[in-house]
């Protein structure tokens, strides 16, 4: 699949747990292209699956996994067979770290091997340097092998602690680097292996790059370990004025010398002593709740949620918070309509932190969620929620239980965080409409906005309002 749509994230999946998450997002309900990448170093029964995995908006590629703990170990017969295998539609040549020589080696075979066995997918080269010149003669030399398909790479490090090269060394030489190509080869397919980010957006669009692999996304979730550190931080604060338990101030004062230990304890060893200290803080913290008011009694069921929690409700946790993150940083920029709502004071009992979506419980969350259960929500709508406590949200962002109206002074305290929050958003997108439902107090916690498109709000009654919303999401 060829896409006019660039830059294009592909998103690396070398497990099957990956690729049941993306499933889990809907990656392949989407608007707009997306990759997948995956590596040669892997099961056959994963590079089944990775085959399987379909979507109409799905392009697949693979590298040789040369930068994988165990590296590439196989000929190019043998690679090319995976790549048929795993049914990509990119398949990408063994490269050498910074050695423009061997890497220029490796694609002579590449190229050769290549030709002579037709495979279904193009072959990718890469050019590697340890400077610009260096990187202009590898890719000149790639193109008198007739590569019409050419990466850039050798621009990651490796991160601290770790085998895996995960960070773009100097994001100044990678400019120069990508500018330098362009100027010669402007209309040349271009990739940049493993330096995809949404920070990186518009730099990629800048210089017309098909793609780049992007790592990072599978790591952004909190584990509930860490999040029962921030509640007894919490917890601990609201407890500060009124509570004097002298056996509750020793054990959450021991919990923190776990925390800050520097010895040759693991990191298992200390969360197995802090979890056994949790249940007996939580056993005091319970008696007194009662006169700590509702907000300390959520955030201590929170905790004591988060104690209890099997393996697979751990495991839901984290494939919710990854699905918030790609909402609101990847699939976001394929869409070009914006719904700003309102939060709602009702709220379901849904056990929380949980998505924004689930927890409010108005009348237009109801429709949302019918909608989307139903599949009829359009795909190429984003939907932002103004919070009284919260501030600005996205649908899927996982939230407590609170109990907090908005006020003319609580709008006014929100004003300039949501007008920012929202111009950082609208000057990158190219959103062609943006349609509000907001209740008095929550308009007028938007200012004036630097994006040029004017916001078309709901008015009348709350019925009318949502009659309004619906037909406006109904439109094309």
């Amino acid at each position: 699949m060829e896409s006019k749509i660039c830059p294009i994230p592909f998103l690396v999946a070398d497990r099957p747990m990956s690729l049941e998450l993306l499933k889990y997002c809907a990656i392949d309900k989407q608007q707009g292209v997306f990759g997948l990448m995956g590596h040669a170093n892997t099961s056959k029964r994963f590079q089944d699956l990775f085959r399987e995995f379909e979507g109409n908006n799905i392009i697949k590629a693979s590298d040789s996994g040369v930068f994988t703990k165990d590296g590439c170990k196989l000929g190019y017969e043998d690679l090319f067979l995976i790549y048929e295998r795993m049914g990509v539609e990119y398949g990408i040549m063994i490269d050498f770290l910074k050695d423009k020589d061997r890497t220029i080696e490796s694609a002579k075979k590449a190229i050769e091997i290549y030709r002579i066995g037709s495979y279904p997918f193009k072959l990718v080269g890469v050019t590697q340097g340890k400077t610009i010149e260096e990187y202009l003669e590898c890719y000149a030399a790639l193109k008198a092998l007739d590569f019409k398909h050419i990466a850039i790479g050798g621009l990651l490090k490796k991160s601290a602690n770790s085998g895996r090269y995960a960070k773009v060394k100097d994001e100044g030489f990678l400019e120069d680097v990508l500018e330098t190509i362009r100027n010669k080869y402007k209309q040349d397919w271009l990739f940049l292996l493993g330096c995809y980010h949404p920070k990186r957006q518009a730099l990629f669009k800048k210089f017309n790059v098909f793609g780049g692999d992007y790592k990072g996304w599978i790591f952004n979730y909190k584990t509930p370990e860490t999040w029962i550190d921030y509640l007894n931080r919490e917890l601990s604060t609201l407890e500060r004025e009124t509570v004097n338990d002298e056996k509750l101030k020793r054990l959450v004062g021991k919990r923190s010398e776990i925390s800050q230990e520097l010895d040759i304890k693991t990191a298992k060893q200390k969360e197995i002593e802090k979890e056994t200290l949790d249940r007996r803080i939580v056993t005091i913290r319970k008696n007194i709740a009662r006169d700590l008011g509702i907000t300390y009694s959520q955030k201590l069921n929170t905790a004591e949620k988060f104690l209890n929690m099997d393996a697979q409700t751990k495991r839901t946790y984290r494939f919710q918070q990854i699905k918030a993150y790609l909402d609101k940083n990847i699939f976001s920029q394929y869409r070009d309509r914006l719904l700003v709502i309102s939060c709602s004071q009702k709220k379901t009992a849904v056990s929380n932190p949980a998505p924004a979506m689930d927890l409010y419980d108005g009348p237009i969350f109801r429709m949302l969620r019918k909608m989307i259960r139903e599949d009829a929500f359009p795909n190429n709508i984003h939907i932002l929620i103004i919070s009284t406590k919260y501030g600005l949200l996205n649908l899927y962002d996982l939230i407590e239980w609170y109990d907090e109206k908005m006020t003319k002074e609580r709008a006014n305290k929100l004003k300039r965080a949501i007008t920012d929050s929202l111009n950082e958003l609208l000057m990158p997108h190219s959103f062609t409409e943006v349609f509000a439902n907001l209740g008095e107090n929550y308009r007028a916690t938007i200012g004036n906005l630097d994006s040029k498109i004017q916001i078309k709000y709901a008015s009348g009654r709350i019925g009318e309002k949502l009659s309004q919303t619906k037909k406006w999401i109904a439109s094309e």
